[in-house]
């Protein structure tokens, strides 16, 4: 069983030592970074199974403000990591549903959540066009060159 919670103090050595595959280092950001770069508008959110600290997950409640595309109280998913350990066998999948329903916990005015990826990034592309994510037909220009916009309803 895979849960969310708010991240905790006592979880970031845990998560600080969290893996990625290989493929995913270059557009994967360790923990400590992603923490000392939030934003007062991050939500950082720990992924637990049978209470181990597995992941994270950061949302952007404020992302409706300054991204061009977005879409009037819309949430945008900065990051999702899973262990290396754990990947491959639904627990992502899981994450993201759990964090479908999360969702309106975090902002109860928000009706969907956003995902940017590299335009090149085709397994990601899959993943989440497997949990009922759409792409935009257009593509923008972002930091990481070309990307995707793709969204699911609340």
């Amino acid at each position: 069983m895979i849960a969310l919670k708010p991240a905790k103090l006592k979880d970031f050595a845990s998560l600080m030592q969290l893996e990625v595959l290989p493929e995913q280092k270059a557009c994967h950001l360790p923990f400590e970074q992603a923490y000392h770069k939030r934003s007062k508008y991050d939500v950082i959110l720990t992924l637990y199974i049978e209470q181990h600290p597995v992941g994270y997950v950061v949302i952007d409640k404020a992302f409706s403000h300054y991204a061009t595309f977005a879409r009037r109280h819309e949430l945008g998913l900065k990051y999702i990591v899973l262990d290396k350990s754990y990947q491959k066998k639904g627990h992502g999948r899981r994450a993201i549903n759990k964090l479908l329903v999360y969702a309106n916990a975090i902002d109860s005015n928000s009706d969907s959540i956003c995902v940017t990826l590299p335009a090149d990034d085709n397994e990601s592309q899959q993943f989440f066009k497997a949990l009922g994510f759409d792409e935009e037909a257009k593509l923008f220009f972002g930091k990481n060159g070309k990307e995707r916009i793709m969204r699911h309803k609340l």
